[in-house]
């Protein structure tokens, strides 16, 4: 079936034609849109009160949630349900590798593991949270580096019709250019909000993200959820649409809007629209 050139997928005509509306909508949005802030904060599922308040921050944010830890499903069943103005993006924070040896926690992904292994210890972590729409790497300064084993993450990705944000936790990441290469909705990190958690540290870093966005026209900020971070977003979000003209938005909705720039391919386009509908 073709719509004004655009190429949709075989799907009964009420889902269509909502895909269509939401396709049009975005579209619009892409026409006047001001520069885009796509927050994600990272390590969601270990601690209840912390997690609660990321899904109550105000406005559109990405949670990334670790595998098999006591609380990622039920928060992200919550974050699931937010108002449409205040959407939390759901992706599971994959722990990968890295050159430190540090410790990964459950659902590690490692180096020397086997494409079935490494595969089959992915498709765990992503069936362990509920609602997922995309993959980020939890460390992975090593394993990001691995040409093989950075296809075979992306072959499960693009299997699930996931897209995958690059945390760029090394520069010598392969990860992006894999993910592209594999026909996988990708994106890499701009820059790290609290790598220092003081205030003046915090304000420093959200206004480097800023004056990146009004450069590039977007920018990819990846926080914590620490108590230092979640107070400082909780004062800064609510006006900061208005007051610093910049459009908030989940790593879903920036990666769709991406790829009509780029010219993606129709039924890419329409399989990642499918992921953001209600």
């Amino acid at each position: 079936m073709a719509m004004h050139g655009i190429i949709t997928l075989a799907l009964p005509f009420h889902i269509f034609l909502k895909t269509s509306l939401t396709l049009l909508c975005l579209l619009s949005s892409i026409a006047q849109a001001a520069p885009s802030l796509v927050i994600i904060l990272d390590d969601i599922g270990n601690n209840y009160a912390l997690g609660k308040r990321a899904i109550e921050l105000p406005g559109s944010l990405t949670l990334a949630f670790l595998p098999h830890t006591p609380f990622a499903a039920s928060l992200a069943e919550q974050a699931s349900k937010q108002p449409t103005n205040h959407q939390k993006g759901i992706m599971l924070h994959a722990p990968m590798a890295n050159e430190t040896g540090a410790k990964l926690g459950p659902g590690a992904m490692t180096e020397e593991m086997d494409k079935e292994t490494l595969q089959a210890t992915l498709e765990d972590n992503l069936n362990s949270i509920p609602h997922v729409r995309g993959v980020n790497n939890h460390m992975g300064s090593l394993l990001t580096q691995q040409q093989h084993s950075m296809t075979w993450v992306m072959d499960v990705i693009e299997k699930r019709g996931l897209y995958f944000v690059d945390s760029l936790t090394n520069p010598a990441s392969v990860a992006a250019e894999t993910a592209e290469k594999t026909g996988v909705p990708s994106a890499e990190r701009d820059v790290f909000l609290d790598n220092e958690r003081e205030l003046g540290s915090l304000v420093k870093q959200f206004q480097q993200a800023l004056d990146v966005a009004r450069k590039q026209g977007h920018v990819i900020l990846i926080g914590h959820p620490y108590p230092e971070t979640l107070d400082f977003l909780e004062a800064v979000l609510p006006t900061l649409e208005e007051k610093e003209n910049i459009e908030l938005l989940t790593a879903d909705d920036f990666l769709a809007r991406k790829m009509w720039l780029q010219g993606a391919q129709p039924t890419q386009v329409s399989r990642l629209q499918l992921q953001l509908l209600p």
